[in-house]
């Protein structure tokens, strides 16, 4: 992990590459509520950075694993390269993430779900996810011109 002055520093003056998966189970798209900035509050998808010399199929692996305890295997789908640009993020830094999206199918079952980065999770219909005004624009940005609405 970076010291938190050095990562400062990157949020500052570089974007960050991050992925966010499109968590599909019979239907329906996991969120989760965000407990921490950037986002903080609203319905989001599961996601992470990428951290200097991982490989975008190890970070996947992480990700998943840290995010919703999930060691299985899986097959990533690429919906699609996504900018984000938050007025708060670390420490209050505005923050620029380079999103690479992918949907991926889980079992519900297979998921030991932390409760870390996200107060509480939902499962909705992608219909759903592009009327609630709580889930941010960036998740509703996913499913904009696809096969989902």
């Amino acid at each position: 992990m970076l010291r938190e002055d050095v990562f400062t520093c990157i949020v500052k003056n570089t974007p960050l590459i991050s992925i966010d998966f499109i968590i599909e189970n019979k239907g329906k798209i996991l969120l989760g509520k965000r407990v921490n900035e950037p986002a903080k509050g609203y319905w989001f998808t599961i996601g992470g950075r990428i951290y200097k010399n991982e490989k975008i199929s190890e970070a996947q692996k992480r990700i998943l694993k840290d995010e919703l305890g999930y060691l299985g295997d899986f097959n990533p789908e690429f919906v699609g390269v996504f900018e984000h640009f938050y007025d708060t993020g670390f420490n209050g830094i505005p923050t620029h993430y380079v999103n690479l999206a992918y949907k991926v199918n889980l079992d519900k079952i297979s998921l030991n779900i932390p409760f870390e980065q996200h107060s509480e999770y939902i499962w909705l219909e992608a219909d759903e996810i592009m009327k609630r005004k709580n889930v941010h624009s960036y998740v509703k940005d996913y499913f904009k011109g696809s096969k989902y609405v």
